[in-house]
């Protein structure tokens, strides 16, 4: 055997001095090995030194991504580590979901609805909406905004060929009982003739016909517009106790209870409160119908206890007449059961005016649509419960081609003429409508009746001829009155009026027999159609709630997106893109050279709704009146209805601008050679706030980024002085300087005062702005609602001295001006 050096030989088989085995002692090797891996084992679930958590420290083919939240992906040895580490960490234990058929069960579903109907209020229809609509939070409840599909085209023709229905039952109605004449003095103070007919005007006061009246602010008219509201009078022949519901829309239905408070001096009737108006008008939830009184007038608040669906279009008639079967009052017995309408305190005379209303809508149902009918008629129905009228399938429900039992009943004034009969209904009455919501049978109910009595599937059974009746109010809607303004009859339809608890039975029904579900997106889309201003109006109190909530959407959009993403509205010469500044382009306006005197600067301003006035405005932009001599107020709005000339759609807050004389050559030229383009273009500005903010963002830069490096040293230099613990410091107190900044830098990119004005911000004056824009199919062109003020229109009657009145309209993203026509705005 040879020797080897003892540095360079290990093994004895080669030369060296150490034996190697020839096998190993498992046993013994284990052993050996346990007090290493119990030491490891320590290093790792020890927090001393320990810079990563379990599921980190594993090697990299065991990670797996859903370790750090699902314990079960890690070895089993391990768990009790991890599950340590992170309930020091302060995460919470994250439950398992309850399955989905568990969450499914009736009381499961029940529970999770009221829990939501906690923040915002549920319609009845809520949950048919919710599975075919986008729903959006809007005045304290969940409505529907517009459906799946698209509906645009579909709803207008709903409207014009069809019916088209929409839920409106979110405007609160309030009820308002004293005598009749204490009613109208009160009702005199919130309404002026001069606007039309008010709430006390004799056409109304019989209860035949519902009406729609602008509301003011006690004593304030013109200023403090409360909005539009519909109203109807009860049908009795007491004149000395009276009374009147008022649906409102719910961003002034507050306002408007507090203003009845003030006006009749009223107090709470359920609870001691003090003498303060917000006192008064505070309740407790649990009180579902408020009330106040002196004695003498009573307000009570009806809001979320009645059910209001709006039909319109020329079908709406055919719907309402298959949709709705009158009651037939069957035998009573011993042993039938006892609701309302037996226990009704004098039957016969019920009964008889039942018969009569049931003449008197057997001879109006067939009519082709609901315009031919006189403005605003009322009538009262007795119904069976609309479940037991519904076909088995969607059908579209057509007028009857006889109707010679109407012309037969036309000339006969006793029974075709409105009266108070016709317009009975004891849905007015609070006993009842509590006895309704109560006693109605739910739908899993019915079922199984039906399935105990029925012997053939789909056919009557005989329980279901005692089941109550429901009492409901139609209130119809005129809609298009003047032809040369919009297609006569265009948005006629009805009101329905229903108790609580029958919303969704009679909505089903509606829908079965071919109405069209619609949104506030169609809705509005009705109103433009019509012309009319629904949401826009700038002096009423949804008008500035809506144009708030928007501006704050738009700026917030604006300055999500990055820099070189932004429109520069300073270049375009656009001085406020998201708003129309009414009050700050009424100042610039009445502070012109002809008007210095500080009797003119007033700072308030309203839309002009005098009759008188905008009849003879009429006139003069027909060149039949002298506009001087209107002597319009200084501080008023002119609505106008705006028709494109050409193509192109400036949307909304578009500029509406005095032309100049070589728009109107430029126009005739480009008329001529069948140009299509704007007739002039706004040449590009220097923006001056542009190098100030490149350095304002280089600068807040570079000290987020100093303190940040501030921050890191201290948290090293802490490490270094305590060694072998984790050393953690305090967040950044950034956020008002973050504040700071997007201030500084949102007045640099929109100024809140621009340097020109509103007036002259661009080359052409601005004397108004469009709230509504679109392109309507009543029209076939766009159409746009806005309102200009009085100054700037008498400046447009020097410009244009012949031919038709045109303005300019410019959009917010553009910087063409296009010639649009104008025409008086209708009501909304």
């Amino acid at each position: 055997m040879a020797t080897a050096s003892s540095g360079l030989q290990y093994d004895a088989a080669i030369g060296g001095t150490v034996e190697l085995p020839s096998e190993i002692d498992m046993v013994r090797f284990a052993e050996e090995r346990r007090d290493e891996v119990c030491l490891m084992i320590r290093k790792m679930a020890s927090n001393e030194h320990q810079r990563k958590l379990m599921h980190q420290s594993l090697p990299l083919h065991m990670r797996r991504r859903a370790m750090s939240y699902n314990p079960k992906r890690l070895p089993r040895k391990f768990r009790a580590v991890h599950v340590a580490q992170f309930s020091k960490s302060g995460v919470s234990e994250k439950k398992k979901r309850p399955s989905r058929r568990f969450r499914r069960k009736p009381h499961n579903l029940l529970k999770e609805y009221e829990r939501r109907k906690r923040a915002f209020v549920w319609l009845e229809t809520h949950v048919w909406h919710a599975r075919r609509f986008h729903m959006v939070s809007r005045w304290g409840y969940k409505i529907p905004q517009t459906p799946c599909n698209k509906g645009y085209r579909a709803a207008y023709r709903a409207t014009s060929k069809h019916a088209l229905l929409h839920d409106l039952s979110y405007e609160g109605c309030v009820e308002v009982r004293g005598p009749e004449s204490t009613l109208h003095d009160g009702f005199r103070r919130m309404c002026s003739e001069r606007v039309g007919l008010t709430m006390a005007a004799k056409a109304y006061g019989a209860g035949t016909r519902a009406g729609y009246v602008w509301l003011f602010e006690d004593g304030q008219y013109p200023y403090g517009c409360l909005g539009r509201v519909r109203f109807v009078w009860r049908a009795t022949d007491e004149q000395q106790h009276r009374t009147v519901w008022i649906f409102a829309h719910p961003s002034f239905y507050r306002r408007l209870v507090e203003q009845l408070v003030t006006i009749f001096g009223l107090k709470n009737a359920l609870r001691e409160t003090a003498n303060t108006l917000e006192d008064i008008t505070r309740n407790p939830p649990d009180i579902r119908c408020p009330r106040y009184s002196n004695g003498v007038v009573e307000v009570i608040e009806l809001k979320n206890t009645l059910n209001r669906f709006h039909l319109t279009g020329p079908l709406a008639q055919a719907t309402l007449a298959k949709a709705l079967k009158l009651y037939q009052a069957p035998e009573q017995t011993a042993s039938s059961p006892q609701h309302w309408f037996t226990d009704y305190p004098t039957p016969k005379s019920l009964r008889k005016i039942l018969k009569h209303q049931a003449a008197y809508w057997d001879a109006v149902k067939d009519l082709t649509s609901p315009g031919e009918l006189s403005p605003g008629e009322v009538i009262g129905l007795v119904i069976e419960d609309p479940r037991l009228n519904r076909p088995q399938r969607r059908t579209k429900a057509l007028p009857s081609r006889n109707q010679a039992r109407y012309a037969a009943l036309a000339n006969d004034d006793g029974l075709l003429a409105p009266t108070t009969s016709t317009c009975f209904s004891p849905l007015w009455d609070e006993t009842i409508r509590n006895r309704i919501t109560e006693e109605g049978k739910s739908t899993h109910e019915l079922n199984v009746i039906r399935s105990r009595e029925a012997l053939v599937p789909g056919e009557r059974c005989a329980s279901e001829a005692y089941l109550q009746p429901v009492p409901i109010l139609l209130l119809q809607t005129p809609g298009s009155q003047d032809a040369a303004y919009k297609r006569l009859g265009y948005g006629s339809g009805w009101d329905v009026i229903v108790p609580a608890g029958y919303g969704l039975p009679l909505w089903h029904s509606l829908t079965r027999w071919g109405a069209k579900a619609a949104g506030q997106k169609e809705l509005e889309m009705i109103a433009i159609e019509s012309g009319c201003d629904r949401s826009g109006v700038p002096d009423t109190v949804l008008g500035c709630t809506e144009s708030a909530t928007s501006y704050q959407d738009a700026v917030a959009r604006y300055f999500r997106r990055p820099n070189n993403r932004r429109v520069n509205y300073t270049k375009l010469a656009i001085a406020s893109p998201f708003r129309c500044p009414w009050q700050q382009l009424v100042q610039e306006w009445n502070r012109s050279k002809d008007t210095m005197a500080s009797d003119h600067q007033n700072d308030r301003f309203f839309v002009l709704r005098d009759r008188d006035a905008l009849a003879k405005l009429r006139l003069a932009l027909e060149r039949k009146f002298n506009l001087r001599s209107i002597n319009l107020p200084s501080d008023a709005l002119v609505p106008l209805l705006l028709t494109m000339k050409t193509r192109g759609n400036p949307g909304e807050n578009a500029l509406i601008c005095l032309p100049k004389r070589e728009d109107f050559r430029a126009n005739r030229v480009a008329r001529l050679g069948d140009e299509h383009g704007p007739v002039y273009t706004e040449p590009l500005r220097k923006d001056p706030h542009e190098q100030e903010r490149k350095v304002l963002r280089a600068g807040h830069l570079r000290m987020l980024k100093r303190l940040r490096r501030q921050r890191v040293r201290e948290k090293k230099r802490r490490q270094r002085a305590n060694p072998g613990r984790l050393v953690k410091i305090a967040a950044a107190n950034n956020a008002v300087r973050v504040r700071e900044q997007l201030d500084r830098m949102a007045e640099l990119w929109l100024p809140g005062k621009p340097a020109n004005g509103i007036r002259n911000q661009c080359s052409r004056e601005c004397f108004g702005y469009v709230t509504q824009c679109c392109f309507t199919l009543t029209e076939g062109n766009v159409t746009g609602i806005g309102y200009v003020t009085v100054k700037g229109l008498e400046k447009l009657f020097k410009v244009c001295n012949k031919g038709t009145f045109k303005v300019l309209l410019r959009g917010t993203k553009s910087r063409g001006y296009r010639f649009a026509t104008i025409r008086l705005g209708g009501e909304a």
